[in-house]
C-alpha cells in the first residue's frame, strides 16, 4: 500500500483567529504582535503587500496604525490555543492517525484512500475546517512529509490551486520542484539555502538531483534525509521533527516593566514556575531538575548587562508546583543584585520522565506527592482552574492583584471562546 500523507496548515493562524470574531478585520492589513507588543509575528496577505516584514518592531508601523491604514492586535494565546484545539478536532474526523506538528498545522495519514479521491478529500478538509471554525487552511498531499510540505507551499502560493494540492504524482512533483527556490524546501532554511546557492543549487529540482554522498559530506545527514524525502523515500518519522515527549519545558517572558525589587521578581518567577508545572502535569510528566534565570535589558546602553542562572534539583522527580516554589527564594537571593533593573526571567524544567514510569524511593521523606493512591492537591487545583478559568486558584506567592510586570497587551482582543463575559452577543 502506497503511503500518503497530508499536511493541513492554517493561513496566518493568529491573524485568522482574530478575523473569525471581528469581521471588520477581513481583507485589511492586519498584524499580530509578540509578547509585550514588541514586534509583528503574524501577517495577513494585505499587510505583506505593504512591505511590512516579519519581525518588524511595532513602533516602526505605529504611524500606519494611527492613520488607520493597518490594524494590530496583541497576542491572545487563550484564544489561539482553543481555536487550535477546534481545528485539530475537525481534522481527527478524517483519520485517527493525526500528528499535531504545531499550533497551526498537522500531518494526517491518508494511506488506503484511493488515489483519485485524494484531491476531493483535501477539498472537503479545507471546506469543513472553514465551515466549522472559520479558519482558512492549505492542504498539501504527497507520499512523504517533505513532499507534503512542498505541496502545502504550492497550495498557499498559487491561487489557482484553491488551497489544495495533490502531489502524489512523480510528474507533478518534478514540475513543482523546478519552480521552487531551494530555500523553500522544508529543512533547508536560510543559512543552508545560501550555502546551496553558492554551490550552484538554486531550485528544489537541482537539490533532488544531487548525489546523496556529496550532500552528506558537504552538509549533513539531516539534509541527506531531506533529499531522500524529495525523492519519495520516507526517512523522517513523526518523532524526528517533533515529539509529544518533550525534553524540557520552559516558561519565560520579558516583563511589562523593568523590575527593581526582589519581591516583584519573586512574584513574577513564581507565576512562571506555576505555569511550567501546569504544562508538566498536562503532559503527564515529572521533572527532577530545573534552571532559573534572570537578566537585565542587553540593549539598554545606559547600564551594563547583568544576569545569571542557577540550577535547581529535587530529591526525586515531581510535577508538584510547591517543591519548586520552596527553592525559589533562596535561588533569587543568590542571583539578585541590588540596583539592577531586570527585564526578563524564566524557568526551565529538565530531566523529564513519564509519570507512569516513575519508581519512587521507599525511604523518601516526605513521600512523593504524586504517589499512587494519593490524591494530589495539584490535581484538585488543576480541576478547579479548568472549570472556572486559569489562575482562579494559584499559589499565594504569585500575588492576588494584576502586577506591573505582566505583559503589555494594549491591543488585546477578547477571549471569545474561553471566558463567559467575552462571548459574543448577537442581537436579532
Amino acid at each position: 500500500m502506497k503511503p500518503v500523507i497530508a499536511l493541513c496548515d492554517a493561513n496566518a493562524f493568529y491573524c485568522s483567529c482574530e478575523q473569525v470574531f471581528d469581521p471588520s478585520l477581513l481583507n485589511r492589513p492586519l498584524g499580530v504582535l509578540s509578547n509585550n507588543d514588541g514586534c509583528i509575528i503574524s501577517r495577513t496577505r494585505e499587510l505583506k503587500a505593504l512591505g511590512v516584514a516579519m519581525g518588524t518592531p511595532a513602533f516602526k508601523v505605529r504611524h500606519l496604525l494611527e492613520r488607520g491604514e493597518i490594524a494590530l492586535r496583541s497576542s491572545n494565546y487563550p484564544l489561539y490555543g482553543d481555536m487550535s484545539s477546534r481545528f485539530m478536532s475537525v481534522l481527527e474526523q478524517f483519520t485517527p492517525d493525526l500528528e499535531v506538528y504545531s499550533i497551526d498545522e498537522a500531518f494526517l495519514d491518508l494511506s488506503g484512500f484511493p488515489d483519485e479521491q485524494l484531491g476531493s478529500i483535501g477539498r472537503e478538509m479545507k471546506e469543513r475546517v472553514y465551515l466549522w471554525t472559520g479558519l482558512p487552511i492549505g492542504v498539501g498531499i504527497s507520499t512523504t512529509r517533505t513532499l507534503a510540505k512542498l505541496a502545502n507551499y504550492a497550495a498557499k502560493k498559487y491561487s489557482a490551486t484553491e488551497g489544495v494540492v495533490d502531489l502524489t504524482s512523480p510528474v507533478r512533483q518534478r514540475r513543482l520542484m523546478e519552480i521552487t527556490p531551494v530555500g523553500e524546501v522544508w529543512g533547508v532554511g536560510r543559512r543552508i539555502g545560501k550555502r546551496l546557492e553558492a554551490a550552484g543549487i538554486h531550485t528544489a529540482a537541482q537539490l533532488v538531483d544531487c548525489q546523496r554522498k556529496w550532500i552528506r559530506r558537504e552538509f549533513s545527514v539531516v539534509l541527506e534525509r531531506t533529499v531522500c524525502e524529495l525523492q519519495g523515500e520516507r526517512c523522517i518519522a513523526a518523532d524526528d521533527q517533533g515529539s509529544d515527549n518533550k525534553h524540557q519545558i520552559m516558561c519565560s517572558r520579558s516583563f511589562g516593566k523593568r523590575i527593581k525589587t526582589i519581591e516583584e521578581l519573586h512574584s513574577a518567577l513564581a507565576c512562571y514556575i506555576s505555569r511550567a508545572c501546569e504544562k508538566l502535569r498536562e503532559q503527564k510528566q515529572l521533572a527532577r531538575e530545573a534552571i532559573l534565570f534572570i537578566r537585565t535589558d542587553p540593549f539598554r546602553q545606559s547600564t551594563w548587562p547583568m544576569g545569571g542562572s542557577i540550577r535547581l534539583a529535587l530529591p526525586e522527580p515531581s510535577a508538584d508546583t510547591r517543591p519548586w516554589l520552596y527553592l525559589l527564594r533562596p535561588a533569587l537571593e543568590k542571583l539578585f543584585h541590588e540596583g539592577c533593573e531586570y527585564k526578563k526571567g524564566g524557568f526551565v524544567l529538565l530531566d523529564l520522565s513519564h509519570s507512569q514510569s516513575f519508581q519512587g524511593d521507599l525511604l523518601a521523606i516526605p513521600p512523593h506527592p504524586e504517589a499512587p493512591g494519593k490524591e494530589s492537591v495539584m490535581t484538585v487545583l488543576d480541576a478547579i482552574n479548568h472549570r472556572f478559568g486559569r489562575n482562579m486558584l494559584r499559589p499565594a506567592s504569585v500575588g492576588f492583584e494584576k502586577q506591573d510586570w505582566h505583559m503589555n497587551q494594549q491591543l488585546l482582543s477578547r477571549c471569545y471562546t474561553t471566558r463567559w463575559p467575552d462571548i459574543l452577543r448577537i442581537n436579532t
